[in-house]
This record gives C-alpha cells, sequence and structure tokens, in this order.
C-alpha cells in the first residue's frame, strides 16, 4: 500500500507537494486541469514497479531504473518521461519521494526516491532504493468501459503493448484469469452481494473473450447492451471471482461514480467500503458532491466509522507560475472551497431561491 508521497515539478504539481494515504478510503477531489488523473496515474505505476517477485530480493539499481521508466511512461501513454516535467520546473527538473508497505513490509523499508528531467538523457535516476519489495497486487479501473471492447483490447494488447495505456493492458490481463478454485472470503463474498444488487444480475465470462450479465433466468445479456455504469462497477464482481483482487491489494478507480444515477450511489459506497472493510486500499477521484457526502455519511456509522480515511483536494494554482495547491485530512470538510463542488452548492441555492420554488416552500 502507497503511504506517503511527495512530488515537485511533476506536470501540474510545479511546487512541491505532500500527500498522505491511508490504507482504507483515499478520495481525491479537484476541478479539471489540477492534476487528479496525473496524481494517479504516477502512483500506481509507483505501485506497480513495487510488486516483486520476493526471489529477486536485491536488484541492479541500473535495471530498477530502467524497469521505473517504463511503468512510468505505459501509465501515461507518454513516449518521454521530459513530457511529465513541469514547464517552468527550475532546472527542468521532477523529484519524487514515495513510502509504501504491505505484508512484511514494514513502514521505512520500502521507500524509494527518484528523479527525471528534461537535459538527461530521458532516464530515471533512483537515488534511495527500496529495501524490500510487496507482493501484494495494483490494478486501475479507468473511466472507460473496458469489457464490452475486451476482446479488441486483447488482441491489440497482445500485438502492440505500446498503443495501450499500461493500466488498460494491466486490468485486460486480471480479466483474463479463469475463475479462483476457491470461493472468496466472506467479506468479499458481501461485496458481490451488493454489486449483483446494483447491476441487477451475475457478470460472467462467456466465449470468444467476451462477457455476459445473467438475470435470473433470462438469457445471458451481451455487454454492448448494458448500462456504462454497471459494466464498470461488474468489472469488480470479475475481479473478485477470479483472485486478482484480494486483501492488501490497492485498487485504484477514476469516477467510479461516472454513468450511474445519484439513486445508486449509497449502493456503490457501501460497495467501495466493504472492499476497505476486506482489507483493499481504495484510492478514487470523483467530481461528484453526491458521492463525497454520500461516502461522508457512511463513514460515521457502523463498523465503517473504524475504516482510515484520507480526503485530498486538489486546488488550481494561480499567477503565471502557478502550482497545485493540496488540501487534505479526515473529512471532507478539511478540503477547503473546491471550485467543482462550489457550482453544486451555488446552483443549488439558485434553484431554491427561484419564486416558484420558493412559493412552494412557503
Amino acid at each position: 500500500m502507497i503511504r506517503e508521497l511527495t512530488l515537485s515539478g511533476v506536470t501540474a504539481f510545479l511546487h512541491e507537494a505532500h500527500l498522505d494515504f491511508a490504507a482504507g478510503m483515499n478520495v481525491i477531489v479537484g476541478g479539471n486541469d489540477t492534476g487528479k488523473s496525473h496524481l494517479m496515474r504516477l502512483v500506481y505505476a509507483l505501485c506497480r514497479w513495487m510488486e516483486r517477485s520476493p526471489h529477486r530480493d536485491f536488484p541492479e539499481r541500473w535495471a530498477e531504473e530502467n524497469r521505473l521508466r517504463r511503468y512510468i511512461l505505459h501509465s501515461f501513454a507518454a513516449q518521454q518521461l521530459s513530457s511529465l516535467v513541469s514547464r517552468h520546473s527550475v532546472g527542468g527538473e521532477a523529484q519524487v519521494h514515495a513510502s509504501f508497505s504491505g505484508s512484511k513490509v514494514p513502514p521505512g523499508s520500502a521507500d524509494v526516491d527518484f528523479l527525471f528531467n528534461t537535459h538527461k538523457d530521458d532516464g530515471v535516476f533512483i537515488s534511495t532504493m527500496p529495501q524490500r519489495f510487496l507482493q501484494e497486487r495494483t490494478l486501475f479501473i479507468p473511466s472507460r468501459d473496458i469489457l464490452t471492447l475486451y476482446p479488441c483490447y486483447v488482441q491489440v494488447g497482445k500485438r502492440y503493448p505500446d498503443l495501450l495505456d499500461g493500466a488498460t493492458w494491466d486490468l485486460c490481463r486480471a480479466l483474463e484469469s479463469d475463475p479462483a478454485k476457491e470461493a472468496p472470503p466472506e467479506s468479499m463474498r458481501r461485496v458481490l452481494k451488493l454489486i449483483r444488487t446494483l447491476v441487477q444480475g451475475k457478470m460472467q465470462r462467456g466465449g470468444a473473450s467476451r462477457f455476459t450479465l445473467q438475470r435470473g433466468k433470462e438469457e445471458p445479456m451481451e455487454m454492448s447492451l448494458i448500462a456504462e455504469g454497471f459494466k464498470r462497477v461488474g468489472t469488480l464482481a470479475l475481479l473478485i471471482e477470479n483472485a486478482s483482487l484480494r486483501a492488501g491489494d490497492t485498487l485504484f478507480w477514476d469516477e467510479p461514480e461516472m454513468n450511474l444515477n445519484t439513486a445508486q450511489l449509497p449502493l456503490l459506497c457501501g460497495i467501495m467500503l466493504g472492499l476497505c472493510e476486506a482489507g483493499v486500499q481504495m484510492i478514487i477521484t470523483t467530481h461528484s458532491l453526491f458521492l463525497l457526502r454520500e461516502l461522508m455519511i457512511h463513514l460515521n456509522r457502523g463498523s465503517y466509522s473504524q475504516l482510515s480515511r484520507r480526503f485530498i483536494g486538489l486546488h488550481a494554482g494561480t499567477g503565471l507560475f502557478g502550482s497545485v495547491q493540496v488540501q487534505q485530512g479526515q473529512s471532507a470538510d478539511d478540503l477547503g472551497p473546491l471550485e467543482s463542488l462550489q457550482a453544486e452548492m451555488e446552483q443549488a441555492d439558485r434553484y431554491l431561491s427561484m419564486p416558484t420554488i420558493a412559493s412552494h416552500a412557503d
């Protein structure tokens, strides 16, 4: 699991920014052009790089620098590392520090410091190597549907892997796994039940690398006929059932509320927090004020109140060389006024102040 991240000179993060992550629920909120996606993809690349075979405890630094470079480029689908350096970075340099922990990997033993810049052979230069690597897995559910075009993604990924971003290709390979021989633990079975309630059926893998949705005794429905939001949530069920997602793993989910109506978001919160209770570290981004508030409601009742949580707000910089500013805390109230959320609240105030609405209220 990712514990801490400090970065400077990386895309929108011109000046140094420090972020803390919880072992449970992590929510990243910010408007467009505040670096949410860049932050998610950088952390994802680092988590993937930290996944190592236990048989290679003493890797060569130069080999790890090359491997880390490949993961970062593949995650961003970029051609050069220099394109990820902030345009106004001092010396054209980007610096990153990250700290991880996992099974048999205590905090402090899995730290890494590295830099890359615009004028040194486009390479990664590691100054602090981890003493240990992790055995846990990392997965990323993107904002677009994967299940419908899964056969196409697989063919492209196998023939032309550089055409797919790393997160999409990694997810396709995880979905390719056969169902696990053993049933998932009880905590995961509860999550599966919630997913089947939301999508109103069970996701299944059929022939020709295609997926279907089985609802009762009806004929299986092809993915092209299923609502977009249901397909993204259903992807979770497939990952749980083939044991690609387990306790200790980290799951990134870009805008999980996309293409779901607000009536379904309370159940979505139960699914995500249920995964946290099962031992999964969740890192999500959102634009939805409703989802943010619903998460706060869930996190303040029942067993969910014991979950660790972290809310991270990204604020666009001001001025010619403005850098994204980070505010974070245990509650959504710690994020400060975020433009993307303020617009929703202001619209609600304007709507309620309309003469016809006000008269009905009276």
